[in-house]
C-alpha cells in the first residue's frame, strides 16, 4: 500500500485511520442493500464476525442492520469505526482505552490510538529503565548514547529493584542477564500512533528501541544461548523464551513476567521469585464483563445484566453513558461494534483483528523509512 502524504509521521502526527480502514471490509452487501445512500460494497464487520465457531450470527445481523440505518458514512464516522476495531483488551492501557473511545464517539471525532505491539511514552520509559538497570548490573557502563531522558526517581527505583532481584554476580547469572538485556532492548516499543493528533503535542517516533545495540547483537545472543544451554540443559528453556513470555511489550502482564524472569535469574531457579500481584493486572475478566454489560445496555436500549446493579456498575454506567451522550444511530452502531469486538476477544482469548499482520507491516514500513532517512 502506498503511503499517503496526509500527515507528517516523522513529527508524530500519526497515520490517518483511512489508511488502514480497508482492513475492516468484511461481509459483502447484497444488491438490494446497495442504493444511493449505501455506496460501499462491504460491511465494516471483518473483525466482529467471530472465527466461525462460537459466534452468534444474530448479533452480527443486528450490527450490520444498524450500519445500514445510518446510510452514507461520513469520514468522521468511518474513522471512529476503525478506532473501535483497535481496542485490545490485552493491552496495559485497557480498560481506560474504552473510556477514551466512548468519549471520542460522544464527541463524534476519532483521536489518537496506539498501534498494535506499541506502547506509550510512559511504558517505553519503564522498559528502558529495566534495560539500563540490567546493563548497569552487568557493568556495561561504557560510552553508550542514551535514547531518552528518564525520570531519575523512576530509573533509581527500577535499578534498585533489579539489583535486589539479581543479587551478586556470577558467570551463569551474567550470561542469563545479558541475554535478557539483548532480548528486552531489541523489542519494538516505538511510540508512534495512528489517528488524529488531538492535543497538538508531538510524539517522537524514534528511538524505537529501549537501547541502541551493537550491530553484532544477534550473533552475541546466539552465542550466549548456546553456552547457557550447555550449562543448564533442558532447564534453560524457560529462561531463554522471549523476554516476558510470548507477549509483546504492550501486553498487560509484560512487566510482571519480565520481573519473574529477572528474579528467577537471581535465584538460578525458574520462578524462584514471584513479584507481588499488581491490582492493575488482576481481575480483568470481571472488569471486562462489567464493561460488556454497560456497552450492551447502551446500544440495545436494555437494562444492565441481572446482578450488575451494584454501586460500581452503576457508577461505570453513568460515566460511559455521559461520555457517549444521547443515543444516535451511528453511536449505537459504533458501541455495538465495540461491544462485539471486546466480546470476541474474551471468547477467543486473542486480539481478533484478522488483518493485524498487514496493519503491523504498514506501521513498520513507516518506522523503517524514518530509520533510513536518519
Amino acid at each position: 500500500m502506498s503511503q499517503k502524504n496526509t500527515c507528517n509521521f516523522s513529527k508524530g502526527e500519526g497515520i490517518p485511520y483511512r489508511d488502514v480502514a480497508h482492513l475492516l471490509h468484511g461481509t459483502r452487501k447484497s444488491k438490494a442493500m446497495l442504493d444511493q445512500k449505501n455506496d460501499v460494497q462491504y460491511f465494516l464487520d471483518e473483525n466482529v464476525r467471530g472465527y466461525g465457531w462460537g459466534s452468534t450470527n444474530n448479533e452480527l445481523e443486528v450490527i450490520n442492520q444498524l450500519e445500514l440505518q445510518i446510510g452514507s458514512l461520513t469520514q468522521e464516522i468511518r474513522d471512529l469505526r476503525t478506532m473501535v476495531d483497535f481496542c485490545c483488551i490485552w493491552r496495559y492501557d485497557y480498560p481506560l482505552r474504552v473510556h477514551f473511545i466512548c468519549q471520542a464517539i460522544g464527541d463524534g471525532k476519532a483521536a489518537a490510538s496506539r498501534c498494535h505491539y506499541q506502547v506509550g511514552t510512559d511504558k517505553r520509559d519503564e522498559l528502558t529503565a529495566y534495560a539500563r538497570a540490567l546493563r548497569k548490573w552487568l557493568g556495561q557502563n561504557g560510552d553508550i548514547k542514551e535514547g531518552v531522558s528518564l525520570d531519575s526517581s523512576l530509573e533509581g527505583a527500577i535499578e534498585q529493584r533489579v539489583n535486589d532481584m539479581l543479587g551478586d554476580r556470577e558467570p551463569l547469572k551474567d550470561m542469563l542477564a545479558e541475554r535478557t538485556l539483548l532480548g528486552l532492548a531489541s523489542r519494538h516499543i516505538d511510540c508512534s500512533f495512528f489517528g488524529s493528533q488531538g492535543d497538538g503535542k508531538p510524539v517522537k517516533v524514534l528511538p524505537s528501541y529501549a537501547l541502541e545495540l551493537d550491530r553484532d547483537w544477534r550473533s552475541r545472543m546466539r552465542m550466549l544461548e548456546k553456552e547457557i544451554q550447555g550449562k543448564m540443559g533442558s532447564d534453560a528453556f524457560d529462561f531463554l523464551c522471549e523476554v516476558g513470555g510470548a507477549e509483546p511489550p504492550c501486553h498487560f502482564k509484560f512487566i510482571r513476567r519480565l520481573e519473574i524472569l529477572i528474579g528467577s535469574i537471581g535465584c538460578l531457579t525458574w520462578r524462584g521469585y514471584l513479584p507481588p500481584k499488581d491490582s492493575k493486572v488482576s481481575g480483568r475478566r470481571q472488569v471486562t464483563q462489567d464493561y460488556l454489560s454497560v456497552l450492551s445496555a447502551y446500544w440495545s436500549d436494555g437494562p444492565l445484566d441481572s446482578g450488575k446493579h451494584d454501586h460500581t456498575s452503576q457508577a461505570l454506567e453513568r460515566e460511559l453513558f455521559d461520555a457517549l451522550g444521547e443515543p444516535q444511530p451511528f453511536k449505537k452502531w459504533l458501541v455495538a461494534s465495540l461491544w462485539k469486538n471486546i466480546k470476541n476477544q474474551t471468547e477467543h482469548q486473542a486480539f481478533t483483528m484478522k488483518h493485524w499482520v498487514e496493519f503491523v507491516q504498514i506501521m513498520r514500513d513507516r518506522v523503517n523509512a524514518l530509520h533510513h532517512e536518519g
